[in-house]
């Protein structure tokens, strides 16, 4: 859908995909392609190696970079993905550069996440700020980072947070899809991605880049090193991703329909630009 608005409304695509960023993960991050993107240009994708660390505020930083770039070159940015907490970043201008990454402090949150569970931080969060325990939905990435927020600012993560939003006017946009549907796409897309050559892509990454933390890298890569390993099967390992792909699009329903700015539509390019053309030329008029 993105592809198809970019082309007709001469823009180019901004990757808003916590996965795509890392190179050599081309099949299990489903970045677009040369041929379907069809001579589009798509920003934010293939931006770090795998074993590099990045965090909501490097994307933030490239983003802004890259939507004021296209916008410089007369084109229209298309924001394309289903990272929420990247896209409201960037959108609500969340102030993040007073928070830099704490390794030491990271290590060892991680290991409380092992030693006590994602409940254990969750209740910690929720006691320091619940809103943020609340946007973090139990992501056990989301609340390591409030805790190392809180712990590095002293500030609870939704203070430190404050906005300072850029001058756009944007038009957000939902797919709009049935979860039956949902769900047939997703277990159909994980076989796909088998068929067209996934366990060979883990096995390359996990070998150039032995201490990458493979839950960054996205569901399915955790699973199939298992499988790589002996300690799953394939059968198994490909049913565990496409459970937790349908569970994460269904958290990502949860962030998106809290945004009362998401309109929903059917998946129809017809649709979707128009309402696009509808939103540029209200920001025209204004």
């Amino acid at each position: 859908m993105a592809i198809a608005a970019a082309h007709r409304l001469n823009g180019e695509l901004v990757s808003v995909d916590s996965r795509q960023v890392y190179t050599h993960c081309d099949i299990g991050t489903n970045k677009p392609t040369p041929h379907e993107l069809g001579g589009l240009g798509c920003r934010l994708v293939d931006v770090v190696d795998p074993g590099t660390p990045f965090t909501v505020a490097d994307y933030q930083r490239l983003a802004m970079v890259a939507v004021a770039d296209i916008n410089h070159e007369g084109r229209l940015p298309v924001l394309q993905g289903g990272s929420g907490l990247y896209l409201r970043a960037l959108l609500d201008g969340w102030n993040l550069a007073d928070a830099p990454p704490n390794p030491e402090l990271r290590a060892a949150l991680e290991q409380r996440l092992e030693l006590e569970g994602a409940e254990s931080l969750d209740t910690e969060l929720r006691g320091i700020d619940p809103e943020s325990a609340d946007r973090a939905q139990r992501n056990p990435r989301r609340m390591i980072r409030a805790l190392e927020i809180h712990a590095v600012t002293g500030r609870p993560p939704s203070v430190a947070r404050e906005s300072d939003p850029p001058p756009w006017s944007t038009t957000i946009i939902g797919l709009d899809v049935p979860l039956a549907e949902l769900d047939r796409r997703i277990e159909a897309r994980v076989s796909q991605m088998l068929d067209a050559g996934w366990v060979d892509e883990v096995a390359r990454v996990h070998q150039a880049f032995p201490t990458a933390d493979l839950r960054r890298l996205g569901h399915g890569y955790p699973e199939l090193v298992d499988y790589l390993d002996g300690r799953l099967s394939l059968t198994d390992a490909r049913d565990s991703t496409v459970r937790q792909v349908r569970q994460y699009a269904r958290r990502q329903l949860t962030w998106f329909r809290a945004d009362r700015r998401v309109q929903w539509l059917p998946a129809d390019p017809d649709m979707i630009v128009e309402r696009l053309r509808v939103g540029m030329m209200t920001a025209e008029a204004s």
